[in-house]
């Protein structure tokens, strides 16, 4: 993984570069969370919380995201409830953490819905739908925040796509196609920005509950 240790959000200078080691130390980091209300994203929050960070938890369902604040150990954590669809709630989102917390250090652009069937009954707006969180949520993610990343020269871009974006998904078109997507985004980014300091990984796991 990588290195991400020990700056504050006012005083970066003594951070090491992201790319210098191969482990990751996520302490007094700002980490942003999508799809934090759930299975990985849930668990994403609990980790780096408890490995120091500050977490920023986003996800459309309020509720279940105010019952994982409550587990999150430490300080300095932040919840902003967001509908991933909505290209202006995502922008406020981000604006909201910066206030509150700093320059965003990693995201984990991890929320994701499994919606459709075969294209002869999946209409145009579930299409729609598994676009805009499953790709189109990474994309105006990473327009937010590759700016700063890589004015620093530093910055961590984490996909949960899925084995459906590696092989395919039996049965949805537009989960399977979706991530697919993900993935080459994910892909694109690393090849491209890899070498100014961006460092991207791309999640693909099995069915989690």
């Amino acid at each position: 993984m990588v290195d991400v240790s020990s700056p504050s959000p006012e005083n970066r200078s003594d951070a090491a570069p992201l790319c210098e080691s191969p482990t990751m130390d996520v302490d007094g980091r700002t980490i942003l969370v999508t799809g934090a209300a759930r299975g990985i994203g849930r668990s994403l929050a609990l980790a780096c919380a408890a490995a120091g960070a500050r977490v920023a938890i986003t996800d459309v369902l309020a509720a279940e995201l105010d019952a994982v604040r409550a587990e999150l150990t430490g300080e300095g954590h932040l919840t902003v409830p967001c509908d991933l669809t909505d290209a202006d709630a995502i922008t406020a989102m981000v604006s909201a953490v910066r206030a509150q917390l700093g320059s965003v250090d990693v995201c984990f652009a991890n929320a994701g819905v499994a919606v459709g069937t075969d294209p002869l009954q999946t209409s145009d707006d579930t299409w729609e739908l598994a676009f805009d969180v499953n790709v189109r949520q990474h994309i105006r993610l990473a327009r937010l925040l590759l700016g700063d990343w890589l004015e620093r020269g530093e910055g961590y871009f984490v996909a949960t796509a899925s084995a459906a974006g590696l092989l395919t998904q039996i049965g949805s078109a537009p989960y399977a196609v979706s991530k697919h997507a993900a993935v080459a985004f994910a892909e694109w980014l690393s090849v491209t920005y890899g070498d100014r300091g961006l460092r991207v990984s791309c999640i693909c796991p099995m069915g989690v509950d």
